[in-house]
């Protein structure tokens, strides 16, 4: 919240206007948040799709890349792939996290995020991934360069971010059916926030009739729960695996 505050007082972000923050009780989710991955197999290939879109996408060549002396990084298909594309792959010393602490550091403030955010409300821990893409994508928009005092975002796209659309992580929504439907039938379903599309401008819901989650834009937030009062429980997503749409 107050870094929020701060990127708005300062102007770094656009379409905030008549927003106060306030703070008179402790944050029972701040202080959770400071008190998650699928299978590490996937690193390798996952490591390749962002490499060869990101070089792709600002025109840039990677040089060289530094981790640490895990399993899902140290290994041949890794190195290989390096070894073709002429890329240097450096490692940390073993166990010294200090020696790659830019990532310690962002891998630490997007957990203590995720956690933050999934306490707020008691959302599921089956979410996590969710709340921590949630969290790389507000964090990208709001914490300031140390140095040159801009977000990552403005740095990497050339313009203020544009905030508006913000919501609160695990709300309550209540998603518009686009189909045909009788008479008297109700034309939403009840779900909670759970993020951003990472490849079109629309919103990630729970739908709680489907149990999938689903890409929209015709939705509309109640974010006036919050961590003040009980909706409904986000426990009963554990009885059985959830799907996307």
């Amino acid at each position: 919240m107050s870094q929020l505050k701060k990127v708005v007082k300062k102007g770094m972000v656009t379409s905030v206007k008549d927003v106060t923050f306030e703070k008179d009780k402790l944050c029972s989710a701040c202080q959770a948040g400071k008190q998650v991955a699928s299978d590490k197999s996937e690193t390798p290939d996952k490591f390749k799709i962002f490499a060869k879109r990101a070089q792709r996408e600002f025109g840039l060549n990677i040089v060289k890349v530094r981790s640490d002396n895990g399993s899902e990084f140290k290994n041949y298909k890794v190195d290989e792939w390096c070894d073709e594309e002429g890329i240097k792959h450096e490692f940390s010393a073993t166990y010294t996290p200090q020696q790659n602490g830019v990532v310690e550091r962002k891998n630490k403030t997007l957990i203590t995020l995720a956690r933050a955010m999934l306490d707020d409300d008691g959302t599921s821990e089956d979410f996590w991934a969710e709340a921590i893409n949630t969290a790389c994508h507000a964090s990208n928009r709001v914490y300031l360069h140390r140095l040159l005092g801009k977000t990552s975002y403005e740095l990497l796209i050339g313009r203020k971010p544009n905030i508006s659309y913000f919501r609160v992580f695990g709300c309550k929504c209540f998603i518009y059916k686009k189909k045909r439907l009788g008479k008297f039938k109700k034309r939403c379903d009840v779900g909670f926030f759970v993020g951003y599309a990472s490849n079109s401008k629309a919103y990630r819901v729970f739908n709680q009739t489907t149990r999938i989650i689903e890409e929209t834009c015709d939705v509309e937030f109640d974010e006036t729960n919050g961590s003040q009062g009980e909706m409904f429980s986000h426990d009963d997503v554990d009885d059985e695996p959830c799907a996307m749409l």
